[in-house]
């Protein structure tokens, strides 16, 4: 198995000054020897057993609620526990508690404040989407290397597995998002293009659970026009990657090989015009997340917000290729890109995480359905003793 590279997370970073942005970045403040974590579970530890439910994080208002409510489905199917929430994320874990007071922390913090303060099982829970390599790294060498087997082998650890861990779940997942938009995929006139997120290495196995996705979305939609993509696995982008990375390449409109790129989105939606006679300008185009939560790429990377206005009109533009979002190249290409069933309010200054009204992109945890999902992946191992570890196998003979 492939070896990941474990970066040991500093402790937390000062409340970030520049609440007013929305999107978390990787630049991090100056590391703290003191773990507030320990704080945190000092003062609610009610029970011997924790939930540690792991994510990237966010600070768009709309994702936080998404957030609560996940914990809130946790506390319900697990009354008897201490729930908490992770994020990977420390700018976004500096700026929600700044502005909120919401402590969400780094995953190693919570595993050592957790380890110490007594409890005597602790499930992860992970909320990723696909097995890649974030949920990897995860369970693999946060969970299991150093929770279970170098420090604390004593405790006994259930992990819960990510949103389509098997193809039951895929199917379930297909239902659910094809029953809500069935009406819009009815007319032929009418697409559905899922954004998900994607690993950039065309070697994990995961990023073919896009592809199985469209697949069960499409064998439901009789007229095939819904389509899953990624914005950051080389082979489902907008763009095929040769294109992306070429910042003076152009939207290619002639002389472009869809047959030598059918899995881009583009590709796609291009052919499917093709096939059934329509022009760009007689299709509306219904965009959403396919990730956990509308954060970052949801409003920029797929609707743009940051170049949205009452009344932009691209169609005269050059549009860069890796620059702008996917609203704005199908826009761009002719399509007219729905503003009234998922959408965010077109001024950006009401689209700040501030504003709690206007938002309704809805993401896969904004669905009560999808988020049972990764409630049973944990449940339907909980009263299973022989799938509760430690690490205590695993250490060395005296």
């Amino acid at each position: 198995m492939k070896q990941f590279k474990y970066y040991l997370m500093a402790a937390f970073v000062a409340a970030a000054t520049c609440t007013g942005f929305s999107s978390c970045s990787d630049n991090d403040d100056e590391e703290s020897t003191v773990n507030p974590a320990v704080d945190v579970v000092t003062r609610t530890k009610q029970h011997d057993t924790a939930i540690l439910l792991c994510t990237f994080g966010s600070t768009y208002n709309e994702s936080l609620t998404v957030y609560n409510d996940i914990i809130e489905d946790f506390k319900s199917k697990f009354p008897n526990t201490d729930i908490y929430m992770s994020f990977t994320s420390r700018t976004c874990i500096g700026r929600v508690e700044a502005s909120t007071g919401i402590a969400r922390y780094e995953l190693d913090q919570w595993l050592k404040a957790i380890g110490d303060a007594g409890y005597k099982r602790v499930a992860v829970q992970s909320l990723h989407v696909i097995p890649g390599e974030e949920y990897l790294s995860l369970m693999n060498t946060d969970v299991k290397k150093y929770f279970m087997i170098q420090w604390y082998p004593h405790i006994d650890v259930l992990k819960g597995a990510n949103l389509l861990s098997s193809a039951e779940d895929t199917k379930d997942v297909a239902e659910i998002l094809y029953k809500h938009y069935e009406s819009k995929l009815a007319g032929k006139n009418n697409i559905v293009l899922l954004m998900g997120h994607g690993n950039p290495d065309e070697n994990y196995n995961a990023n073919t659970k896009y592809s199985d996705m469209e697949k069960a979305l499409q064998e439901l939609a009789a007229n095939n026009n819904i389509f899953v993509g990624t914005v950051d696995y080389g082979d489902m982008l907008f763009f095929p990657k040769e294109i992306e990375k070429e910042p003076a390449n152009r939207i290619p409109v002639e002389g472009f090989d869809k047959t030598q790129y059918p899995n881009c989105m583009y590709s796609k939606v291009m052919s499917y015009c093709e096939k059934n006679g329509l022009n760009p300008s007689e299709v509306n185009v219904y965009l959403a997340p396919f990730m956990s939560i509308a954060g970052d790429h949801a409003h920029n990377d797929l609707w743009g917000l940051e170049a949205m206005a009452e009344d932009d009109d691209v169609s005269s533009v050059e549009i860069n290729t890796n620059e702008y979002s996917w609203r704005e190249r199908l826009e761009k290409l002719g399509f007219k890109v729905d503003r009234t069933f998922e959408s965010h309010p077109t001024d950006q200054a009401g689209a700040d995480h501030g504003i709690k009204d206007g938002c309704n992109m809805k993401a896969l945890g904004s669905y009560p359905e999808i988020r049972q999902i990764w409630v049973n992946h944990l449940y339907e191992n909980w009263n299973d003793d022989s799938a509760w570890e430690n690490g205590e196998d695993y250490q060395p003979e005296a």
